[in-house]
């Protein structure tokens, strides 16, 4: 209990004796000047942040996105309340706690380490589980010839010999398809004759080039400008058209790692 030490002035006037309380002093050295006794706070308690709260946000972000799943769902799911995904990344929640990440983690589809930074990819081998009924990806490995190629001479050209030679294997899974491009709507970087190889497994980043999958089971090739909570922004490079897409619309970005000719 908190003790208070009173200093009282007894003053005789016209009316009598009346007490006065010039001050309220509290011992712990602080002064209510309006009477009332203030709250002590730990220094630092109330803004404590945890120290890895940057890479925390910047990888619940990416899973939330890689997901393509509703901040408010996965907090559900996680039953850290409706607004827990949401709070954590707008930073009104700056220390979150082991148990509430422990949580998130599996809904996010990857290990607790990940979202704490000391882990680089979101699943360990240990800890991947595939889905039921669903076969594993199968590689196969494809060597190629690669020519590392050297300075440029002044009319832009390079040396390309034996010598520079150096093997170059490129895994492709069993999900990787090709598709041929319709038109030159993507020109000049991809056009009619050529095929563009696409692999479903690897994440878009913005500016990345995709096949968009609609819920319509449409799909058209375009480059992805922006990825957001609400919307994905697209673009035709033949005529610079960009374009906004709802969430709701899109089923799936597959990223297009590669093209060549057709034949």
């Amino acid at each position: 209990m908190t003790a208070l030490a009173f200093d009282f002035v007894l003053v005789i006037g016209r009316q009598g004796p009346q007490m006065k309380v010039p001050s309220m002093v509290l011992s712990t050295g602080d002064t209510a000047g309006d009477g009332t006794m203030a709250k002590s706070v730990q220094p630092g308690r109330k803004h404590r942040v945890h120290p890895k709260l940057d890479i925390i946000k910047e990888r619940v972000e990416e899973r939330v996105l890689q997901l393509r799943t509703s901040r408010n769902e996965l907090s559900r799911r996680a039953g850290l309340g409706l607004s827990y995904v949401n709070d954590l990344l707008a930073g009104k929640s700056l220390n979150p706690t082991k148990e509430g990440l422990a949580k998130l983690a599996p809904i996010l589809d990857c290990d607790y380490e990940y979202l704490i930074g000391e882990q680089a990819s979101p699943r360990t081998a240990a800890t991947s589980v595939l889905p039921q009924n669903v076969e594993p990806v199968t590689l196969v490995m494809k060597s190629i010839t690669l020519y590392q190629t050297g300075l440029t001479d002044p009319d832009g050209f390079f040396a390309l010999n034996d010598s520079r030679r150096a093997p170059f294997v490129m895994p492709l899974s069993n999900d990787v398809y090709c598709i041929a491009v319709p038109d030159d709507t993507m020109a000049p970087r991809f056009r009619v004759g050529e095929v563009v190889i696409v692999n479903p497994n690897k994440q878009v980043g913005h500016g990345g080039f995709a096949v968009v999958r609609q819920t319509d089971d449409r799909v058209a090739i375009r480059e992805v400008v922006t990825i957001s909570i609400d919307k994905i922004t697209v673009r035709m490079l033949g005529d610079g058209t960009v374009v906004d897409l709802p969430r709701s619309q899109v089923k799936a970005l597959d990223r297009i790692i590669g093209s060549c000719e057709l034949g």
